[in-house]
């Protein structure tokens, strides 16, 4: 090999990672696992709501989920009565569940219906389910 190839820091076989490479690296692997997970179990990408994370810091998984949380990804709306009687069926027949957590968000009984019933109990599911089959391969990360 020629003396000046082998020594030039310009000559892509020469590349030494930087801290800032690696750093940005992994962060770009976690985003790229987290929206396969999410892409598998949900059809959607949690990446979609979270910020833009500074590259120069690793990014902390159990900051990123109150991201997810803040911004909205676990909150699901089922619009259309037919649609929000057919999930209550098929997740929560006897409607205990659904009932439950309305209450315990602080809503009346007189203030609940089919829709919001569905809604609260989907989007209780979906966190369950993040935190049950994605948020533990994250960590592993």
């Amino acid at each position: 090999m020629d003396k000046h190839i082998q020594n030039n820091p310009n000559n892509p076989i020469n590349y030494v990672e930087t801290k800032e490479d690696k750093i940005y690296n992994k962060n770009q692997y976690i985003i790229e696992t987290l929206d396969d997970l999410t892409t598998h179990l949900f059809g959607d990408n949690a990446s979609d709501f979270l910020p833009n994370y500074d590259n120069d810091e690793l990014i902390d998984i159990d900051e990123m989920v109150d991201d997810l949380r803040q911004e909205g990804y676990f909150k699901e709306d089922i619009i259309y009565y037919s649609k929000a009687i057919k999930y209550l069926q098929e997740n929560d027949a006897s409607l205990s569940e659904s009932i439950e957590l309305a209450l315990e968000m602080g809503y009346y009984l007189e203030n609940i219906n089919s829709e919001l019933l569905a809604s609260l109990h989907y989007s209780r599911q979906k966190e369950d389910t993040f935190y049950v089959e994605i948020l533990p391969q994250l960590k592993k990360l």
